[in-house]
């Protein structure tokens, strides 16, 4: 005969005799601080840059919607290092100035001087620079 552990077995008791839920459907969560032209959707992790879509890979797309989400805001390194990659920063800045140079790339003309770098510090997105398109 088993182990009994009445603390799991009403856990597991309680969980199943609860009345399903209806399946919520996802929303759209667009970040609303992009400037005009710019969409980042966190739920369906999308990017939409005047109508056309961006594919960005996990760390870009996790970048931008970390810097649209908080604008004007300036973003250390090491906080973004924390946020983003989950480890502290290593003095290694290349990792960031890289994916935000690929990110401004891949935002164009229009939007790409929105992530402003903040010397000696970090990034910011200032959706006030982007430029109409």
């Amino acid at each position: 005969m088993g182990v009994h552990y009445p603390r799991l077995d009403a856990l597991f008791s309680e969980r199943h005799t609860e009345t399903p839920q209806p399946a919520r459907t996802a929303m759209s969560a667009v970040l609303p601080a992009a400037a005009p032209g710019l969409e980042v959707d966190t739920v369906q992790r999308t990017v939409t840059v005047d109508g056309r879509q961006l594919t960005l890979p996990y760390l870009e797309f996790e970048l931008l919607a970390h810097l649209v989400g908080a604008p004007l805001r300036v973003h250390t390194r090491g906080q973004l290092m924390e946020a983003i990659w989950g480890r502290p920063d290593n003095g290694d800045t290349r990792t960031i100035a890289t994916h935000i140079a690929r990110i401004r790339r891949k935002l164009g003309p229009g939007h790409r001087d929105a992530i402003a770098t903040v010397r000696q510090l970090g990034y910011k997105y200032d959706p006030r620079l982007a430029q109409a398109a």
